[in-house]
């Protein structure tokens, strides 16, 4: 059973909290001061901690301090009856996920404990529905359906020396489903990897199958090429699409033969080893355009597996930024830290063109600029905004600001924003409600103002008034 350290003087706040940690399946250890919480956090492993700030001895923040210094796992949430913004700024620094302040409500921190528990379980079994321990290894983090599908034709192919073809968009991790691949059918055994698109299409056929001294000008010395360092392993061949079509009746012989000629040579070399390719184009479109033979494609198109956009899979998004902040993290020897739960949602709501890559490649930006343990919704947002090259709406006008919430909140819904009737309609038709509880409660429930202040009548606005359940039940009178 995982345990939650409580730290505070009140006896009552003590009692509440074990009771709902208890509630919620954890074991609460208790403390009255800042000496006995340092003392049992030197002593056991907690998954949360909540700790007041003004205690006797050493205070809570000194507390998470101490227990940072250490490089604690514990997630803190710091408690305080005052609201000092000094600190609360000192307890983000120091490393705590939330700053409570008394009196706090129940449900918050049973969505708090929530947290702690899906935190947990993600770190404690990313891949315990594929139950293969090299998984971690070749650090596939995901959970999904569209993912477990992929898992699956991995463990089906990987002890065989079939040709494998991965298929996907640009980003979506084929590199590494193919390094997972190979290390669980060969490990130990080399693995080559040759980018089809970022090698000159002249120097292509030397870098993969080697040459001899003196076949080209420059040739001072013979080498071997990709596919003799890949003997007993496996090479692959990324952007298989991109390969120049007088090489492709080459890599066709190689498949079909399993042997090849260096150039200037005319001794046939045996390959031993396996191939895997991977392409973002649509090679059946290709040979069916006569862009791509035919006959390559279908000794490449073996065992084909298609790895899902990270669109697809979006319930794995979470999972993915939580990995790569612990990746950059102790890359730049940083303490651990976390997403809030609206940060989260900010990442999975977003639409990530570059799939994995793109999403790794923004986490280690964050993991850089950000300074806090735990990273908020709003740096989220900024710093995604500067991706897409969205203005600071700080101090723009109100119709910019509008417009910009209006395609945010169409990027949510998955809408298309080349649908404006209907995206304004669907943005209007949404913000109605808090619009006319806000202007209502700003004319003290004066519906003759509240309507003047809309631009509509009084009547249209007491009707959507019942019509949205704003309008105070009437009390029944008793029949007497």
């Amino acid at each position: 059973m995982k345990r939650v350290l409580i730290a505070d003087d009140d006896e009552s706040i003590r009692w509440v909290l074990r009771k709902t940690v208890a509630g919620m399946g954890f074991a609460a250890d208790l403390a009255e001061d800042g000496d006995k919480a340092l003392s049992l956090l030197s002593r056991h492993d907690y998954a949360a901690a909540f700790v007041d700030i003004r205690m006797p001895g050493v205070e809570g923040i000194e507390v998470l301090e101490r227990a940072q210094a250490r490089k604690s796992p514990t997630r803190f949430f710091i408690m305080t009856a005052v609201r000092r913004p000094d600190a609360a700024a000192r307890a983000t620094r120091a490393g705590a996920a939330e700053f409570i302040t008394k009196p706090f409500d129940i449900e918050r921190i049973e969505k708090l404990l929530e947290e702690v528990e899906k935190e947990s379980a993600s770190r404690e079994s990313p891949f315990h529905e594929a139950d293969v321990e090299e998984w971690k290894s070749a650090r596939i983090v995901g959970r999904s359906r569209a993912i477990l599908e992929v898992f699956q034709n991995v463990g089906k192919v990987a002890d065989s020396d079939a040709t494998v073809l991965l298929l996907g968009e640009r980003g979506v991790g084929k590199e590494l489903v193919a390094r997972c691949i190979h290390e669980l059918g060969s490990p130990g055994s080399p693995f080559v990897a040759v980018n089809a698109s970022a090698i000159p299409k002249e120097l292509l056929e030397a870098e993969l199958f080697g040459f001899e001294k003196g076949a080209f000008t420059g040739a001072d010395t013979a080498r071997e090429g990709k596919f003799e360092a890949a003997a007993g392993g496996t090479l692959f061949l990324d952007e298989i699409g991109d390969t120049p079509s007088e090489l492709q009746g080459k890599l066709l012989r190689v498949l079909q033969e399993r042997e090849f000629t260096r150039l200037g040579s005319n001794r046939p070399l045996r390959f031993k080893g396996r191939v895997i390719a991977a392409t973002n184009r649509d090679l059946r479109r290709l040979a069916e355009e006569g862009r791509f033979r035919e006959d390559l494609f279908d000794r490449l198109n073996v065992f084909p597996i298609r790895l899902p956009a990270l669109s697809e899979r979006r319930e794995d998004i979470p999972l993915l930024a939580d990995f790569f902040l612990q990746k950059y993290g102790a890359l730049l020897s940083r303490p651990p830290r976390s997403f809030s739960r609206e940060a989260l949602e900010e990442l999975s709501a977003h639409n990530w063109k570059g799939n994995v890559r793109e999403l790794e490649n923004f986490v280690q930006r964050l993991s850089v600029l950000s300074t806090g343990k735990l990273l908020r919704r709003d740096e989220v947002a900024r710093e995604l905004a500067k991706t897409e090259g969205v203005p600071d709406l700080s101090t723009a006008p109100l119709e910019q600001v509008i417009e910009e919430r209006i395609r945010e909140f169409a990027r949510r819904l998955g809408s298309s924003i080349g649908d404006e009737d209907n995206l304004h309609e669907l943005f209007l038709r949404q913000m109605e409600k808090p619009l006319i509880k806000v202007v209502m409660e700003a004319s003290g429930g004066n519906q003759i103002k509240a309507a003047g202040i809309l631009g509509i009548n009084r009547n249209t606005l007491r009707k959507k008034l019942v019509a949205l359940s704003l309008l105070p039940r009437k009390r029944k009178r008793k029949s007497r």
